[in-house]
């Protein structure tokens, strides 16, 4: 009776807990070429690896049941101890299984490499991604515009990300077109996209899927997957100051340049940690200070549309965390960083300086 109990109450708690696995399944609800793969390389290794575990939870509890105490009717072989057979099968099938699971590994990370271009009949469009405290940054370098917390492109249309950071390293993931891709701070990394259908009017959802700060679970946005006449339809309206016809909860604005990005940065302090640092201040000065404190966000920060952008803010922000390492002058014009070429000077040595310098700014 009690052991009929216990299975019944497992079962119920198994039928409560699988209640929450409803709902639209981003990741196997793919809208992209690229996430569709990955999903699909996905499910084929839950399937390879259930041919193991499958008959071994049934052999099991077979196992269990025929060779219980109360069966007098088994067979009892006290001297038994090798079987050629079962060791060939215990064995050889796991071996099998993990062979194919490397191949496949190392074919999809080939395939579905997010440096890899999409091969399309569109041209691709450019992004420019700046991870900011806390917050997404996206420059459109060839229409001249910026937004923050929200990025739009055409349908069927390759997107070309180029990711950097303003501050700790953070991971870029939108789970319904590709998967998550790291922005370093002093470096570039390259994430290719495609979505094969317009959007919701709600958009995709987009976020930092790794813990970099306080505010990191505020760092969300929207992508929109438009068709090409709503897109040119939006860039015109933003370049002239009227994004918010678009979308009427954006804030509309003139230039991202220097002085503006710098002011977008977030605070990472708590409120009530701003008040303690306020109430222990001894002088006027570190009152001051303390008063002048940003908190770090507690939602999201709102779509802002900027209608201009400064040549080279994003190569700036890169080459502000490399100019110590090669000893350039702070002080040189970022249009002679404003090149392409960005892309490809991420060698090995730069990459492990960017990590140094990514866990210095985390500890700060």
């Amino acid at each position: 009776m009690r052991q009929t109990i216990l299975a019944v109450l497992s079962l119920s708690a198994m039928t409560a807990l699988l209640t929450g696995c409803g709902g639209d399944m981003v990741l196997l609800n793919s809208k992209g070429p690229v996430a569709a793969g990955q999903s699909n390389l996905m499910m084929t290794a839950i399937y390879l690896m259930l041919l193991v575990v499958i008959p071994s939870i049934i052999m099991a509890l077979w196992f269990g049941w025929k060779y219980r105490a109360s069966n007098k009717d088994a067979d009892y072989k006290p001297t038994w101890t090798h079987s050629t057979a079962i060791e060939i099968v215990v064995w050889g099938i796991p071996v099998i299984i993990i062979g194919i699971l490397a191949w496949l590994t190392w074919w999809g990370s080939h395939k579905y490499d997010p440096y890899r271009p999409i091969e399309a009949d569109k041209a691709p469009l450019t992004v420019q991604v700046i991870a900011e405290q806390f917050k997404w940054i996206f420059i459109y370098p060839e229409q001249g515009i910026a937004t923050v917390n929200e990025l739009r492109f055409p349908e069927k249309t390759p997107v070309s990300l180029r990711l950097t950071s303003n501050f700790t390293m953070n991971s870029f993931f939108i789970p319904a077109l590709s998967g998550q891709i790291y922005a370093m701070a002093g470096m570039q990394t390259h994430l290719n996209l495609l979505a094969d259908e317009t959007s919701p009017a709600e958009g995709y959802r987009g976020f930092s899927s790794n813990y970099s700060g306080y505010g990191f679970s505020q760092m969300r946005f929207r992508a929109h997957s438009v068709t090409d006449a709503q897109f040119a339809e939006w860039i015109s309206a933003v370049q002239a100051g009227n994004g918010t016809s678009v979308n009427p909860n954006a804030v509309q604005k003139t230039v991202l340049d220097q002085a503006e990005f710098a002011s977008l940065r977030d605070g990472n302090r708590g409120v009530h940690q701003i008040e303690a640092i306020i109430a222990r201040a001894k002088t006027p000065e570190e009152k001051a200070a303390a008063e002048a404190m940003k908190p770090y966000p507690t939602k999201p920060h709102p779509v802002t549309y900027y209608s201009s952008v400064e040549q080279g803010l994003f190569e700036s922000v890169i080459h502000k965390y490399m100019s110590n390492y090669h000893g350039a002058d702070h002080s040189a014009p970022v249009e002679a960083a404003a090149t392409d070429a960005v892309a490809h000077e991420a060698s090995a040595s730069e990459a492990h300086v960017a990590g140094e310098h990514a866990t210095a700014s985390q500890g700060e």
